[in-house]
């Protein structure tokens, strides 16, 4: 890998090309000091574990994601972000061996939330889910390279997607704080003001919501539960989760009509449920027998989220006529679950559990190389 690494950097990404080891984007070569810089903006070892995914029986290092930080065109002031995005990706409820790879294509939405997003140069405003930002596109795209390098996530392998999914290059933004009393994601979710976290949805495509014309709250909010409860979802019908991402106007318009965030979660829960018949007036047969439970509830209805807490509300977007957006999960609730992680910085070291990380059981894994090799890529 060395002698690969000496060869003109325009050589190195045409041999990673042949190799499979690209995310079909030219990549930056994972040279030992680049990667050694990268290792060096976390407390831990290069073969200390990040977690794995027991069904592959493969696990991830930090020096593993280091290389794939750097060929993502990540800068170490971005790495503790990375290895918190990956963290919350490995945690079981996230279920990565699906999200990874499923039939249904999903991305890895990877929200920030926190000053360490401003520190590095995140995006939350205009584009904040477009391309133009560095940090928000290699973070991203890092946690993608890990998924297809180290975890087969790539088509021929184990990536079994039927359509695909621009979001599965990168899909990572920041969030903008909302004046009070609203509250931003991360404490919404129970960390502290000045904590930075990190949050991972398995989810589809964003969605743009558009209301330009309304600052009423209800208006708002049911253009938002237009949006949820689309039949040609998959979790519609059978309940999933979702992220509102509020723009400036949208969230000031709930917020100055005196709707407080348990309010709005409540309303997009309860009014996108649906009666059966609708979904079977757009194709979609109700499954019987199956394990997603089509069962009504006592108002005849059915769930397009699974709880009022299953839509994350995530203030984002630059100034304009009034442009939203919401993130569908890509599948029920029982099968995979956003998961949030504190990101933690040089000094501090790896927790065995807790809100931040869990201790990997290594008994159950293989430990792949930390660098691709023809054989197998890392």
């Amino acid at each position: 890998m060395t002698d690969l690494l000496e060869l003109p950097a325009d050589e190195v990404g045409e041999i990673f090309f042949a190799r499979g080891w690209t995310d079909g984007l030219p990549v930056v070569p994972p040279t030992p000091p680049a990667v050694a810089a990268m290792v060096a903006a976390v407390d831990g070892e290069p073969d200390d574990v990040i977690g794995g995914i027991p069904r592959r029986g493969r696990v991830v290092t930090i020096e593993q994601a280091a290389v794939n930080a750097v060929m993502a065109g990540c800068l170490p002031a971005y790495f503790p972000i990375v290895v918190a995005a990956l963290g919350a990706a490995l945690d079981p409820a996230f279920n990565a061996h699906a999200a990874f790879t499923s039939t249904g294509g999903a991305a890895t939405c990877v929200v920030v939330s926190g000053p360490l997003a401003a520190e590095v140069g995140m995006n939350a405003s205009h584009n904040a889910l477009g391309p133009g930002n560095r940090a928000n596109a290699t973070i991203g795209r890092a946690v993608r390279l890990v998924a297809r390098n180290v975890f087969g996530a790539r088509v021929g392998d184990m990536d079994a997607t039927s359509m695909g999914n621009p979001g599965k290059l990168t899909l990572c933004f920041a969030e903008q704080d909302p004046p009070a009393p609203w509250e931003p994601l991360r404490v919404q979710l129970g960390f502290d003001a000045d904590d930075t976290t990190v949050t991972v949805m398995a989810t589809e495509a964003p969605r743009q919501v558009a209301n330009h014309l309304s600052e009423v709250p209800e208006d708002v909010a049911r253009t938002f539960v237009s949006a949820i409860r689309v039949a040609a979802s998959f979790p519609v019908g059978k309940g999933g989760q979702g992220i509102a991402v509020l723009c400036p106007e949208h969230s000031g318009a709930l917020r100055d009509g005196g709707w407080s965030q348990a309010r709005v979660r409540e309303f997009l829960f309860r009014e996108s449920r649906l009666p059966p018949d609708e979904l079977v007036a757009h194709g979609v047969p109700l499954e019987v027998g199956s394990q997603h439970d089509m069962t009504p509830g006592a108002d005849g209805l059915l769930p397009s989220l699974a709880s009022a807490d299953d839509v994350l509300l995530v203030t984002a977007g630059g100034p304009g006529p009034g442009w939203s957006a919401y993130l569908p999960a890509f599948a029920p609730a029982q099968h995979t679950r956003a998961v949030t992680r504190r990101v933690r910085t040089a000094g501090e070291a790896l927790p065995d559990c807790g809100p931040d990380a869990c201790e990997v059981d290594l008994s159950t894994f293989s430990r792949p190389t930390a660098r691709p090799t023809p054989e197998e890529p890392a």
